[in-house]
């Protein structure tokens, strides 16, 4: 079954439920790349896509799971779209410098903090990273230590 989403851009785009791609394409074009281009801010940019894909949503009635689709499609369009992005923050949005949070992480692990400083050191380290981030950093954790 067909659905014509209108964006709060009011650019229509048609999905069948079992194919919800072209809408992920269509919040990153209209939404997301310009709302970044404007703000320089992803963490703000992330949370009015998913406010936009929550009324959509809440509109259509579609399955709440859409918002983790719409995540891992960011994920993987990033990839590609980087380059249309400007400012520092797209170091920030690949998440580039993921081996050196490791590194910094495996500096505070054996520098012999006692496990409370080391507690605190980690959380004054990861205290920056978004949610979305921090899912990203153990995502890569977990490939670099089972995938080895």
């Amino acid at each position: 079954m067909k659905k014509t989403i209108k964006l709060s851009t009011l650019k229509e785009v048609e999905i069948e439920e079992d194919n919800p791609k072209p809408l992920f394409e269509m919040l990153i074009n209209e939404i997301l790349i310009p709302k970044y281009k404007e703000t320089d801010d992803f963490n703000l940019t992330i949370n009015i896509v998913l406010e936009e894909m929550n009324q959509i949503i809440k509109d259509h009635d579609l399955d709440a799971k859409l918002k983790l689709e719409l995540l891992n499609e960011i994920e993987n369009q990033l990839d590609k779209s980087i380059e249309q992005l400007t400012g520092v923050g797209k170091i920030e949005i690949l998440f580039l410098n993921m081996d050196d949070y490791v590194e910094d992480i495996k500096k505070l692990i054996i520098s012999g903090l006692d496990k409370q400083d080391l507690r605190n050191s980690m959380a004054q380290l990861i205290r920056p990273l978004t949610l979305f981030e921090l899912t990203e950093l153990f995502i890569y954790l977990g490939k670099r230590a089972f995938l080895k």
